[in-house]
């Protein structure tokens, strides 16, 4: 009866090990990234994370400040590895006839001021049909719209 448990929690750990691998795709770096990285939690924590390479490099600088200890070459090879296997996720559209200052502020980076003249035109004039449209609120930088027009929805 012991024998078939201690059967069981190995098999169940080489089950559970196989499948923290393949939550990491087969590319280059993958090696490297499970060694350093698995060195002090379960690979699983990395896997659960979605992020920019800025991100990713904030991610690996804090775990070295906590006594990871990682060659240059390394750092690049996990930087690399980590940011094309584990993206920030894409940005969803926003619809700027339903959002509010506040999504446009965070969203596409507008001034609060701007975002505040969107909704008041929108208020006043109704719904925007298109990124032209836009250009008739009075006094807002249609370049930074500009800049941001293929995340805008209407």
């Amino acid at each position: 009866m012991l024998l078939m448990r201690i059967t069981g929690l190995v098999s169940a750990a080489v089950l559970c090990a196989g499948m923290a691998c393949a939550q990491f795709p087969d590319m280059q770096g993958k090696d490297v990234t499970m060694k350093v990285c698995g060195n002090c939690h379960e690979p699983e924590r990395a896997a659960s994370l979605h992020q920019s390479k800025d991100a990713w490099a904030e991610t690996i600088d804090t775990m070295a400040g906590r006594g990871m200890t990682i060659s240059d070459d390394d750092y690049n090879t996990v930087l690399t590895y980590l940011s094309k296997a584990f993206p920030a996720p894409a940005p969803k559209p926003l619809n700027i006839n339903a959002a509010s200052g506040i999504d446009m502020e965070s969203e596409l980076g507008l001034l609060r001021s701007q975002a505040a003249l969107i909704v008041a035109y929108r208020d006043k004039n109704g719904k925007f049909a298109s990124i032209e449209d836009l250009k008739k609120v009075p006094g807002l930088d249609f370049s930074k719209i500009e800049a941001k027009k293929d995340r805008i929805v209407f």
